[in-house]
């Protein structure tokens, strides 16, 4: 047997040199965002601005529960939507005619539109001031007791 050759460190040290190369990247990006820090661009226009785009975007929303109103409908301002559904629970001397649809299949379901009635109510709590603001608060308020009078 002849002496043996020692060789194969060279991967350990590659493997070593990477990991130094990434700790030293890491460092230059957190000094680099310390000293130059990104910063948001200003919203356009004075604090508390309406956008008419999420203005006309909410009215659009609130547009969505008028159209999946089931039952006589009140003050309709869906040319294409008609009174729907006004015997259900007349077999049973119920009157379930009130309500929502759910996703425009002529199914009502408890559940979703219980879930329906919860967002809608806590988004009204939460941006009612500024639902009102842009003329929605009112529109909200009836598609929600429309629901609970269901």
């Amino acid at each position: 047997m002849g002496p043996r050759k020692e060789s194969g460190g060279w991967c350990g040290w590659i493997l070593v040199l990477v990991v130094l190369a990434v700790i030293a990247a890491a460092i230059a990006v957190a000094i680099r965002m310390k000293i130059h820090p990104s910063r948001a661009p200003p919203v356009p226009g004075p604090p508390g601005a309406i956008v008419s785009k999420y203005s006309d975007t909410l009215k659009i929303a609130t547009q969505f529960f008028d159209i999946q109103k089931s039952g006589k409908l009140v003050n309709n301002n869906i040319t294409w939507r008609g009174d729907s559904a006004l015997k259900d629970g007349s077999q049973a001397n119920l009157d379930l005619s009130k309500g929502m649809y759910d996703a425009g299949d002529h199914m009502k379901f408890g559940f979703p539109m219980a879930f329906t009635a919860t967002i809608l109510s806590w988004a009204i709590l939460e941006y009612g001031d500024q639902m009102a603001a842009v003329n929605q608060l009112q529109p909200a308020q009836d598609s929600l007791k429309w629901i609970t009078d269901y």
